[in-house]
């Protein structure tokens, strides 16, 4: 049988592999943003309950849903691309300690355990000889087009080629700028995701692909709309597309559609916790995927959290 804490811990596994995936997949910010809005539209399509919608689609709750989601989507992608995978994810799963905050949990020393926790973790993905080999091996796989920043204009594939050996020269010469935006981005989308907690609650439904829907519809219109509007090409028949899809809908709407019956049937005080195994996941991926060691820091920033997860406050 699915109990919600179990669907929350194997939505965490799925959603750990976003910052591997957005790295790896060899689309611009644009394309991984339409890419996502397509598939979760067009799988949750399927189950929803259609009265429902027609009821809600057009409410304050779930416009102001699907407003949070669409900035949700970006500011994660942005912080992905920016950050090392460990990192990001890392920082993102402050979203857990947001969501207790703003249930009105008071702040005490578990707080502080799960700080330190995640300022372990970026000191040591952050440590310049480290740093630079992660960044090596993160950016191998699939080749692709660098992901552009959101509302620039995308370049062609040949264009990108031409620069390619110039890009291969300055790899591992980021900026501090981008690391700054990278955290910046991830606390955002934080933030974000912890409204969307709160959001989904508001909606009472029991058939939860009725939450994916409504998340990613408006948005979906939107951003085509926009798109359309601006003349962006859109590859539809490109492979790479067509994987970012597949991928998008397997792991992301399977695992939102977990999250949102967990977040409907899990008090705050058990959901957040448990959201904090994505992290442990986004670690064991960077190791299988991208070849990425252990660290003191790493090792000493886990403790703290399964320390905080076993001492987190109740509501």
């Amino acid at each position: 049988m699915l109990t919600p804490a179990i669907s929350m811990l194997v939505s965490e596994s799925l959603l750990s592999l976003y910052p591997i995936f957005v790295k790896k997949i060899g689309l611009t910010l644009v394309h991984q943003v339409w890419a996502r809005l397509v598939a979760y539209v067009g799988i949750s399509a399927i189950f929803v309950n259609w009265s429902f919608i027609g009821s809600s689609l057009f409410t304050a709750d779930a416009l102001i849903l699907a407003a949070i989601n669409l900035s949700h989507i970006f500011f994660s992608y942005e912080g992905f691309r920016n950050l090392d995978s460990g990192v990001s994810f890392a920082i993102f799963n402050t979203y857990p300690l947001m969501i207790l905050l703003i249930a009105g949990v008071m702040w005490n020393n578990v707080y502080l355990l799960v700080l330190l926790g995640l300022a372990l973790f970026v000191l040591g993905e952050s440590a310049p000889e480290r740093g630079a080999t992660d960044k090596e091996r993160s950016s191998t796989g699939l080749e692709g087009p660098e992901a552009a920043p959101f509302g620039t204009k995308e370049r062609s594939t040949t264009e990108e080629r031409k620069e390619e050996g110039s890009k291969e020269q300055k790899e591992g010469t980021k900026e501090k700028t981008d690391f700054t935006y990278g955290i910046a981005m991830v606390l955002l989308a934080a933030l974000t995701e912890a409204l969307i907690y709160f959001m989904v609650r508001r909606i009472k439904t029991d058939n939860h692909w009725n939450h994916v829907f409504l998340s990613y519809f408006v948005g979906f219109v939107a951003f085509t709309g926009y798109l359309l509007v601006k003349g962006t090409d859109l590859p539809i028949r490109e492979g790479r597309m067509g994987l970012a899809v597949g991928l998008n809908g397997f792991i992301g709407a399977v695992a939102y559609f977990l999250r949102f019956f967990a977040a409907s049937n899990l008090a705050a005080s058990i959901f957040a916790p448990l959201a904090y195994f994505g992290m442990v996941m986004s670690y064991v991926y960077g190791i299988v995927f991208n070849q990425e060691t252990l660290s003191w820091e790493k090792v000493g920033g886990t403790l703290c959290i399964l320390a905080a997860n076993y001492l987190s406050p109740k509501t």
